[in-house]
């Protein structure tokens, strides 16, 4: 005969709820574990921005405050030319200044720094300076008009002129030749043309 162990109902409650204190704590515990690192939450330009105009400062904005020991902050243009800046922490935010305005073409800010629990943080910002007024600027002048005033072109040696006679005189077999001589060779072909006719002719007739 099998018998059944029955668990009381009270045993049964208390370790459901024990093990829902559980997962809540884990939940909890889990959760500002993630929350523990400071991250980049805002900056100035954002990322993929485009200026219209040269910035004068760059402001990256964190959610902790950051340590002045171990940051490092470079500019680089398109070509990888480093750009003179400055930079200036405060609590959260991280300030950087160019040293020049910033000519028109994309730019990329490097950010290292450690936040206040020690933590590395590595941000790379993108952005790209376009101003119109640069632009119409840089467009180049329309040619000017030839001055009237200027002396005109010399003329074509005359090796030149001569050699486009030649070519014309080519393109016209008969040029230069006398006016009785063409006539006569004209003749000619008519009167062999009629004595090969009457050649044919006779020759049908026979």
């Amino acid at each position: 005969m099998t018998h059944v162990i029955q668990t009381p109902r009270t045993a049964t409650r208390i370790g459901v709820l024990f093990a829902a204190v559980l997962l809540c704590l884990m939940t909890v515990f889990g959760v500002s574990g993630a929350q523990a690192h400071d991250e980049l939450i805002a900056s100035t330009p954002a990322s993929g921005e485009v200026l219209k105009s040269s910035p004068k400062d760059l402001v990256l904005t964190f959610s902790g405050d950051i340590k002045k020991i171990g940051t490092i902050l470079e500019l680089n243009a398109a070509d990888g030319q480093k750009i003179g800046t400055t930079f200036a922490i405060d609590r959260r935010d991280v300030t950087v200044t160019p040293e020049a305005p910033l000519a028109n073409g994309t730019y990329t800010l490097v950010a290292r720094v450690v936040s206040s629990d020690g933590h590395p943080i590595a941000k790379d910002i993108d952005f790209e300076v376009k101003d119109p007024a640069e632009v119409a600027g840089s467009t180049p002048a329309t040619a000017k008009a030839p001055d009237a005033s200027a002396p005109a072109a010399a003329p074509a040696p005359a090796a030149e002129t001569a050699a486009t006679a030649d070519d014309t005189a080519d393109s016209q077999p008969m040029a230069g030749m006398p006016a009785g001589l063409i006539w006569t060779i004209l003749a000619l072909a008519g009167i062999g043309m009629v004595v090969l006719v009457l050649l044919k002719v006779r020759r049908q007739t026979k």
